[in-house]
């Protein structure tokens, strides 16, 4: 891209940022002129786009003050009429006018007849109609930098006085980043699909231990952080942008969802692929880019755990994978702030757009999956450590507590209290094993749980938090569980399967990990047998 910027003030601070355009400059102050000289370096072949940034205050000159009227606010918008029309192969882009917060008029100015409010509003609206009548002019709405980023913060005096120079080096880094996004999105090279995970991300909580009614989703607290994030991705959606849930869940507990939780305000016909099992999802996100017949450079994934993002951001790297906010508080503003305009931008929005989830959707079972990942290599490389503590009595609160909530990785789904778990912890015939997670993101604390009995044999309870799942952990604590009964002089172990309706993704756990099925009741529990070497 080859552009010349065209200013009435000294805007050369700006060239070292557009890189990797190739942008020279014009005359300082000839905006005016170069705009209305066919002989001008702007009206020649060697550029493919015209930067019109002006200063408003600069272009008002003493109308400011209320000293006569905008002449140059007027003949800037004849000349750029002009040169749009007459040169419809080049692209023009131009920011809307805005001017200082101190008026003159103070309190005075929205009502008095030289209202600078009134003048900007005018200009503006004269701005837009050409615009509209000319494609090639890209409109560049400055004043929401002012909004986001205040006065204070991108004007300086002491450049202004010095060398003509009317922006801090702030306002210059904002203006650069959203010219370049604003040319993006004028030429359509905006990401199409917003993925998004469902637990602590579309909603607070874990659906799976909470049920679909018991998520942070309301108009109050925590729950309205949610919710407006919802209202943002249901309005991008409107623009075009396909939705596609990417979540390790079971399907009937987001069925649960949108069907029971009134509080939702996306709905299932609102996304155009939805993959919620319990695969990998680097293999789920090439799932639905086979599905949606797109490249996974049109993703933008937003997941809550750094984790699932690393994995993500290693297995498939055109994913665009934006660090999640911090503070809840911050997600609705940085989402619409910090990713629509960075990878959603939008200059024009057709009713074909409107109508995308409708044809994706309809495209789904067309698709096949093509790639795979070598999810061995990325858990090398994430560093797990787990620690196990026999027998805690320290956390017997938590112990409980994993048995009460954990329902997806749960064997037998047992449901222990206070006194259960004091029981097993003084029995000296059970062992109360505790899994402490930590990987290099941090650590996940307590989130797996086996109870074991060596009068029987048995694994009385195995369970794992949906939040490592998934990462081959399950597979250290039944190492352990074999070595404490190798400890205690047992040659075998006997496990059981009970089955209920959130837990069907462990149904087979049993029969993958070298354990023979002895015995299958007609409710579906299953009781296996492993014999240690």
């Amino acid at each position: 891209m080859k552009a010349l910027l065209l200013s009435n003030i000294n805007m050369q601070p700006l060239g070292a940022l557009l890189k990797p355009w190739d942008v020279t400059f014009g005359e300082f102050n000839s905006i005016l002129l170069d705009l209305a000289n066919p002989a001008s370096p702007a009206a020649s072949g060697e550029f493919t786009h015209i930067l019109c940034l002006y200063d408003s205050d600069t272009m008002m000159g003493d109308a400011l003050y209320g000293d006569g009227a905008a002449v140059q606010c007027e003949s800037l918008l004849a000349v750029l009429e002009s040169f749009c029309a007459t040169h419809p192969g080049k692209v023009v882009v131009a920011n809307t006018f805005c001017f200082d917060a101190a008026r003159w008029l103070s309190f005075a100015d929205l009502l008095h007849p030289q209202s600078l409010r009134a003048a900007e509003n005018r200009l503006n609206d004269r701005l837009i109609d050409i615009a509209r009548t000319n494609p090639n002019l890209l409109l560049l709405d400055i004043e929401l930098l002012f909004r986001c980023h205040g006065e204070d913060a991108l004007l300086s005096a002491p450049f202004w006085y010095l060398g003509r120079i009317r922006y801090s080096n702030q306002m210059f880094r904002s203006l650069a980043a959203l010219l370049h996004q604003a040319v993006d999105a004028y030429a359509n090279r905006s990401r199409k699909v917003l993925v998004l995970d469902l637990d602590n991300t579309l909603w607070g909580g874990i659906v799976g231990e909470t049920g679909p009614l018991g998520i942070a989703l309301s108009e109050d607290g925590e729950g309205r952080c949610y919710r407006d994030f919802q209202r943002e991705v249901k309005a991008l959606q409107r623009t075009g942008v396909l939705l596609a849930i990417c979540s390790k869940n079971n399907p009937g507990d987001l069925d649960e969802v949108f069907d029971r939780n009134p509080m939702m305000i996306l709905r299932r016909e609102d996304f155009a692929c939805i993959r919620a099992n319990w695969e990998p999802k680097p293999q789920n996100l090439l799932e639905i880019a086979e599905t949606l017949n797109l490249g996974v450079d049109s993703f933008v994934f937003i997941d809550d755990n750094p984790v699932e993002r690393e994995m993500v951001a290693t297995a498939v790297p055109g994913v665009a994978v934006p660090v999640f906010p911090e503070r809840i508080e911050n997600l609705p503003s940085w989402f619409m702030r910090d990713i629509v305009p960075a990878w959603f931008g939008r200059y024009a929005i057709t009713a074909e757009d409107r109508n995308k989830t409708t044809q994706y959707r309809a495209n789904e079972e067309r698709r096949q999956l093509s790639s795979t990942l070598d999810l061995d290599a990325f858990l090398r490389d994430l560093e797990i450590e787990c620690t196990f503590h026999i027998d805690p009595v320290e956390q017997i609160a938590r112990v409980a507590q994993l048995t009460q909530k954990t329902n997806q990785f749960n064997l037998t789904t047992r449901r222990y209290e206070l006194p259960d778990i004091r029981r097993f912890l003084e029995s000296p015939d059970h062992a109360v094993v505790l899994l402490e997670y930590k990987d290099r993101f941090g650590t996940e604390g307590s989130v797996g749980l086996a109870i074991l009995d060596y009068a029987e044999s048995r694994i009385d309870t195995f369970l794992m938090s949906c939040r490592v799942i998934g990462r081959k952990v399950e597979d250290r604590v039944l190492g352990k569980i074999c070595e404490l009964f190798r400890e205690r002089g047992l040659a075998r172990i006997v496990g059981e399967f009970i089955p209920t309706r959130k837990n069907q993704q462990v149904a087979a756990f049993y029969d993958n990990h070298g354990f023979t099925l002895l015995s299958e009741q007609e409710d579906g529990r299953k009781l296996y047998e492993r014999i240690l070497a």
